[in-house]
């Protein structure tokens, strides 16, 4: 997987970088000598001053929800911090708690419906787990791992995942920033099936996410988990639990519950909180500058490494509005993860020619863009077409890109690899369609393996009528007698075609999964676009049974002697495309005349 090219080109700087401060891990204290009626202390920051701040920490009991569950600690909190925040918020989670000095875990969910003061505790025991989890993510064809990163064995005995009790707030609050409600709408409907929830605006305290190589942590300090940083920003915020040397854990709680993950760390500053009826209030957090991979996102929390980044797929989209006289181009970097790369790509490029169109109502618009894979030949795949439609075209003009980029991700035999994703956009406010209203051949007697020149006519959308010419060879193994050809734009499926498809036989394949893999990609590279003009023969008149398949053998034998021996060149046919400036949207057929060879 590529990794961010800013990563090496700052490595100096990390070499150069002063020594910071690090944090070992402090004194626990074990779940079982936990009890009712001792009182602790818990830290985090509420407000912009950045400082972090104590409130207390009463014990209430243990909760317990049955063989396999989680064991959690209730307590209630109080302190002037928490009288200035009305609560527990959520952002609080992670604060990590203390008693006599001594680390007994991390706030992690409120129960609102019986006080915003009353939350549960994540055992520390339970994130410490975290540190000894595989990290298969970092360790692929395309990361070597420095000398120092093992491998971690797993475990004998892992904490079953289970859902903590229905009356507590245990969740992560989504911040995006760089989308407008459009592009919310559209990020929230791909995201959500994956544990993106709870939304807020937000912004980033670096511009552009900087990379940050001398960071430091300490328990109680702001932290940001993010799975897109740049021009925009899909991430949540949290607070460190515990930090030993460069390997932190904090939350107390999933941040998607994705399990082993390749995700952003970085800084994160605190705007203010926010006090919200039956403790919804939420402490709002900026994320940050880049300082590390989160690689592990579980029930009892998150965990990461600080100085390892995550392999990335950086992405330029580029929106040119000519009716407006406008042109931007949006740049962000995707964590390198197959589930998010088509939706989080897919959103992205939905967001820009939103923002840059300022309208998304009738229009034309021209997508084209590569895809920078090891799945194709050459390193790029590539797609151009046009779209059309009278309501939301961004949801079609994008559709081509999530489709690419699904595919790619869905290899079963391999993991693929994704360089970049570069998207060119241009928005026109015109209906560019137009209607097949004739065909005209040359000639309408024909024999297999002749060029026919026909004359198309088309009616584009309320402007004069067209013509344009396309060849059509026909194939060396057409049989005498009438010959259908369908003529229509490359997106659309001849309805006759459509018939016969649905009632036709599946076969197993004696394919193998990669080989499957590879005519799917061949299949999309080659698919028609929706401006080209295409003609090809009708199903009716393509052979189907053996016998006749056979004939069709024997007669293209023929004719490529007769060819061969004429020097004519013998043309590969039974399809034509022609791109046009129109999206066709109709199909219209014509019959030629195939003479005895």
């Amino acid at each position: 997987m590529q990794v961010l090219l800013r990563f090496f080109l700052m490595a100096i700087a990390f070499l150069l970088s002063t020594a910071t401060q690090t944090f070992a891990m402090p004194e626990i204290i074990p779940l079982d000598k936990i009890q009712s009626g001792m009182s602790g202390v818990a830290y985090t920051i509420v407000d912009n001053t950045g400082v972090i701040k104590p409130f207390n920490v009463d014990i209430i009991g243990l909760m317990d929800n049955g063989k396999g569950s989680t064991k959690m600690i209730m307590a209630k909190a109080s302190g002037s911090v928490i009288e200035e925040t009305g609560g527990i918020l959520q952002g609080m989670s992670g604060s990590p708690v203390y008693v006599d000095g001594k680390l007994i875990g991390a706030v992690s969910a409120g129960l609102k419906e019986m006080s915003p003061y009353t939350f549960f505790i994540t055992p520390i025991e339970s994130m410490l787990e975290l540190w000894n989890l595989p990290d298969n993510k970092a360790v692929n064809k395309y990361i070597k791992p420095a000398e120092n990163e093992d491998v971690a064995e797993i475990p004998d005995k892992l904490e079953n995942i289970q859902p903590q009790p229905e009356n507590s707030e245990q969740k992560s609050v989504f911040f995006f920033s760089g989308f407008d409600s459009s592009g919310l709408n559209f990020l929230k409907n791909e995201l959500q099936p994956l544990g993106f929830k709870n939304f807020y605006a937000a912004s980033s305290s670096a511009s552009k996410n900087d990379i940050k190589f001398d960071a430091s942590l300490e328990p109680g300090s702001a932290i940001g988990v993010a799975v897109v940083c740049g021009d925009f920003l899909v991430g949540a915020t949290g607070t460190v639990t515990a930090v030993d040397d460069k390997r932190i854990i904090g939350f107390g709680h999933p941040f998607t519950h994705a399990g082993n993950v390749n995700f952003f760390m970085t800084d994160s500053y605190v705007v203010g909180s926010v006090s919200g009826a039956d403790g919804n209030g939420v402490k709002i957090a900026g994320v940050g500058n880049i300082i590390g991979r989160i690689n592990q996102d579980r029930e009892s929390g998150v965990a990461g490494l600080i100085g390892k980044f995550p392999s990335v797929v950086p992405i330029s989209v580029t929106i040119k509005n000519p009716a407006l006289n406008k042109s931007e181009t949006y740049n962000a970097t995707i964590a390198y993860n197959e589930n998010l790369i088509p939706k989080l790509g897919a959103s992205i490029a939905y967001t820009a020619l939103s923002k840059t169109a300022d309208s998304l109502s009738e229009s034309t618009v021209t997508v084209d863009f590569e895809i920078k894979t090891n799945v194709v030949e050459g390193g790029v795949l590539s797609r151009r077409n046009m779209f059309y439609s009278q309501a939301d075209v961004g949801q079609l003009a994008i559709s081509e890109l999530l489709q690419s980029l699904t595919l790619i991700c869905s290899n079963t035999t391999e993991e693929s690899n994704i360089f970049g994703i570069d998207v060119n956009m241009t928005m026109n406010p015109e209906r560019k369609t137009a209607s097949l209203i004739s065909a005209i051949p040359d000639k309408k007697k024909v024999k297999p393996g002749d060029t026919v020149n026909l004359t198309v006519t088309l009616q584009p959308y309320r402007k004069p009528e067209e013509r344009i010419i396309i060849p059509y060879t026909v194939p060396i193994s057409m049989k005498e007698g009438p010959m259908v050809l369908d003529l229509h734009g490359g997106s659309l499926v001849p309805v006759a075609k459509a018939t016969t498809a649905s009632a036709a036989v599946i076969t197993p394949s004696t394919s193998t999964p990669k080989e499957i893999y590879a005519e799917k990609i061949k299949k999309l590279v080659s698919t028609g676009k929706s401006n080209q003009l295409v003609v090809e023969l009708n199903s009716a008149s393509i052979s189907k049974t053996p016998k006749e398949i056979k004939k069709d053998l024997a007669r293209a034998k023929k004719v490529k002697a007769r060819l061969a021996k004429s020097g004519q060149k013998i043309t590969p046919a039974s399809v034509s495309k022609i791109d046009t400036g129109y999206i066709i949207d109709n199909v219209i057929q014509i019959t030629l005349n195939v003479d005895k060879i």
